[in-house]
């Protein structure tokens, strides 16, 4: 099935060599990443309404809800559904380093998603919002989805690198990535500066 996501719930290597271009999370991670539906875990976490759709990242598993998976969602194969997968993901693979950090151990996971749920409950007892997206985890595992953004611009379903990932065209990525990563350093470089300060 074309898109950045094959059947097996690994990431297909063009999608890894963008990913790896605009989060500089290291291609060994995205190479080990899995992609499950939500439904698949003892909790059936995140609990994001079916049209929000969201995704949560424990360890070296991405767990996406519902809305992704389904042919009448965003597991349609098409290039619009494809763009919305890569956005998601450039935010997501983000915070594979911050679980290595904590490790891999169940212990490690739980210290993780605890450090997740201090920072959202610590901003919402002291009315600072937004509650999720301000938290600092949060704000550091945005740097990829904000420099795609920035990257690709308005005509997202159209722009080559998001039809070369589609199709898994691994070449065309690797040559855009090249061409874009003066861009790319700066854009990154940018959003530290405002964000991670």
């Amino acid at each position: 099935m074309p898109g950045p996501v094959c059947e097996d719930g690994s990431l297909n290597e063009a999608a890894i060599v963008l990913l790896h271009a605009v989060t500089g999370v290291d291609e060994e991670l995205l190479h080990a990443v899995r992609i499950r539906p939500s439904r698949s875990n003892w909790l059936h976490a995140p609990w994001y309404s079916y049209h929000r759709g969201g995704a949560i990242t424990v360890g070296r598993t991405i767990w996406f809800t519902r809305i992704w998976s389904e042919p009448y969602g965003l597991g349609d194969g098409s290039l619009r559904s494809s763009w919305k997968w890569l956005v998601h993901l450039a935010h997501e693979v983000g915070h594979l380093p911050q679980a290595e950090r904590f490790g891999r151990s169940f212990f490690a996971k739980a210290r993780y998603v605890s450090a997740f749920a201090w920072q959202y409950a610590s901003r919402a007892l002291l009315f600072r919002r937004p509650v999720h997206d301000g938290s600092e985890l949060e704000r550091e595992a945005d740097l990829g989805r904000q420099v795609l953004l920035q990257m690709i611009g308005v005509a997202a379903e159209q722009h080559p690198v998001v039809i070369a990932v589609h199709q898994d065209d691994v070449r065309s990525v690797h040559e855009w990535c090249a061409m874009q990563a003066g861009p790319i350093a700066t854009a990154t470089e940018e959003y530290r500066r405002r964000n991670l300060v």
